[in-house]
């Protein structure tokens, strides 16, 4: 595994916004509201919350774009965790909106899913999103 140690903060605050993200989608919650509870509860981290906010705001802004990515890969919505479809809402909207480089938002979508989910996400996962760079 690559050395993280210089990204600390950035990785802190993708482990956070999966969190976030999965809350938005449990429980059909704003970002607005998400985002005021998390920086209460994790003021005193070094959690870079202009990128969460910003992140889970566009996420909430194209959440119809994703589902549509999402439906596009033919993924049975039964055989999906809510985890992954989490992590898969990250890396869409990265890819589409945001500033990563399309390689390191996987590496980091991989990470995330080894972190997070059971122990063989990670491949369902990366299919996903190759499945996803070959449309776009």
């Amino acid at each position: 595994m690559k050395n993280l140690a210089n990204f600390k903060i950035a990785v802190k605050t993708r482990e956070y916004l999966i969190q976030a993200i999965f809350q938005m989608l449990f429980d059909d919650q704003k970002s607005v509201k998400i985002i005021k509870q998390f920086k209460s509860e994790h003021k005193t981290k070094k959690v870079d919350f202009k990128m969460f906010s910003s992140s889970m705001k566009s996420i909430e802004k194209n959440k119809t774009k994703i589902e549509d990515v999402i439906s596009s890969l033919n993924i049975k919505k039964s055989s999906m965790e809510l985890i992954d479809k989490s992590i898969l809402y990250f890396a869409i909207n990265e890819m589409l909106f945001g500033v990563l480089d399309k390689p390191v938002t996987i590496d980091e979508s991989l990470r995330l899913s080894k972190k997070f989910s059971s122990p063989e996400s990670y491949k369902f996962i990366n299919a996903a999103l190759d499945k996803f760079l070959k449309t776009i």
